[in-house]
């Protein structure tokens, strides 16, 4: 069993944001204990006396000093990030994978008249659902079956309420693409600070909005081979991201991209 925590970053209205992107963590459900104990103690060695120890690792409090993180020099702060990437890579590839789709705001509602907010959501999560769902048929396909669970944070009513319209009907009749056969039961909520998977989500989605709208890389380039790929050796599409999808025809977005994921 895969489960798939979910992060947005950017807001869906047409003002706001330029972008609206949502990425996911698959973590494989036996490294789920580990990952748990690898934050814990990440933590704790930030944060020693327990009354000032954060529940989680949140990038864009962390960035901005604010809360528990206020005080913390740019090189601590660049220390952590890099201490929490590391628990992200020292998982093997077959242990996480990462997966971003991203649209261009202004592009997206330009060439989808009528369409709404909730409607970007939906194909936002229709794509990465896919996008997921390829990586265990994958899976299937090396002798390991698996199926695969989606776990959002409730606190994000917008986006909680489009992956509860969407995914019931993805399992009914598929997608745009066709049928979803590993993605089961229902979508589940978790408070960030109760699952370790929706801080690796956190990471991944920070770390593409920060390279994709302030041009830094800094913390996409310590993650980057996590997100799902084809085989350098396989018969088809050798080497091809599956993992990083830019829904809107955006060639400057794209641009960015295609530099971090050649």
């Amino acid at each position: 069993m895969y489960l798939c925590y979910l992060d947005e970053s950017g807001d869906p209205g047409r003002n706001g944001s330029t972008y609206l992107m949502l990425s996911g963590a698959a973590l494989f459900e036996g490294r789920w204990r580990n990952v748990r104990e690898d934050l814990d103690q990440l933590i704790a060695r930030y944060f020693p006396p327990p009354a000032i120890r954060p529940p989680e690792i949140h990038l864009v409090d962390l960035r901005r000093g604010r809360g528990p993180f206020r005080g913390m020099s740019t090189n601590q702060k660049s220390s952590l990030i890099a201490d929490l990437c590391r628990i992200a890579t020292t998982n093997l590839s077959t242990e996480l994978k990462l997966f971003t789709v991203i649209a261009h705001k202004p592009t997206w509602f330009a060439s989808n008249p009528g369409r709404t907010e909730n409607d970007l959501y939906s194909d936002l999560f229709e794509d990465l659902s896919s996008r997921f769902d390829l990586f265990l048929r994958h899976r299937y396909a090396e002798g390991s079956p698996n199926k695969g669970i989606v776990i959002a944070d409730p606190h994000k009513p917008d986006l909680s309420s489009a992956l509860k319209a969407k995914y019931g009907k993805f399992q009914q009749t598929g997608n745009r693409w066709g049928r979803v056969y590993n993605l089961v039961e229902t979508v589940f909520f978790l408070g960030s600070h109760e699952s370790p998977g929706l801080q690796l989500a956190d990471l991944c989605s920070y770390a593409v909005w920060r390279a994709i709208t302030a041009n830094d890389n800094s913390i996409i380039s310590q993650i980057s081979p996590m997100f799902d790929r084809e085989p350098l050796n396989s018969a088809r599409d050798p080497g091809k991201w599956h993992g990083v999808k830019c829904l809107t025809r955006d060639t400057a977005t794209q641009a960015i991209l295609d530099a971090i994921w050649p």
